[in-house]
C-alpha cells in the first residue's frame, strides 16, 4: 500500500518546480468521492489523481487518493501499457516511481493545458529523471 502522505516534502517541491503552490494539492481518502461531493461526475472508482484547471484563470487542483493499493498501481501501470508505454513503465520500479510518474501526469495537465492522457503521460515519463530516487 502507497501511503501518499510519506511523499509529500517531495511533492510539494515538485509542484514548487512547477510554480504551483503547495495548497494545489489536495490528499483526500476517495477521488471518485470527493468528485462526487463538488458535483464533477466521475465514474472510475479506482481512480487514484484527478487534475482540476480553470482556463478562464490557469488556476490548477490536484486530488490525490491518500492511499493507492498495489492493484491501483497495476491497474495504472497497465492502462499505460495498453497506450504503448510499455518501456517507459518498466522505469517504473519502486511505489515512488510510480507516484512520482502519477504526480508529474497531474502536473502535466496545467503545464500542457490538455487533459489527453498520452501527452500528459509522454511529458511525466520525460520529466521522471529529475526526480530519480
Amino acid at each position: 500500500m502507497l501511503r501518499v502522505a510519506e511523499y509529500l516534502p517531495l511533492l510539494h517541491r515538485m509542484l514548487d518546480d512547477y510554480g504551483l503552490p503547495g495548497t494545489t494539492l489536495e490528499i483526500v481518502p476517495n477521488v471518485q468521492a470527493w468528485s462526487w461531493a463538488q458535483g464533477i461526475v466521475d465514474s472510475n472508482p479506482f481512480r487514484t489523481a484527478k487534475c482540476l484547471c480553470r482556463a478562464s484563470d490557469g488556476a490548477c487542483h490536484i486530488v490525490m487518493a491518500e492511499e493507492i493499493s498495489e492493484d491501483q498501481i497495476r491497474g495504472g501501470k497497465s492502462g499505460m501499457e495498453c497506450q504503448g508505454f510499455k518501456e517507459e513503465v518498466r522505469t517504473l520500479a519502486s511505489d515512488r516511481d510510480y507516484l512520482v510518474h502519477l504526480m508529474l501526469h497531474e502536473i502535466a495537465c496545467h503545464v500542457l493545458k490538455t487533459t489527453e492522457q498520452r501527452p500528459r503521460d509522454e511529458w511525466a515519463f520525460a520529466e521522471m529523471s529529475k526526480y530519480a530516487g
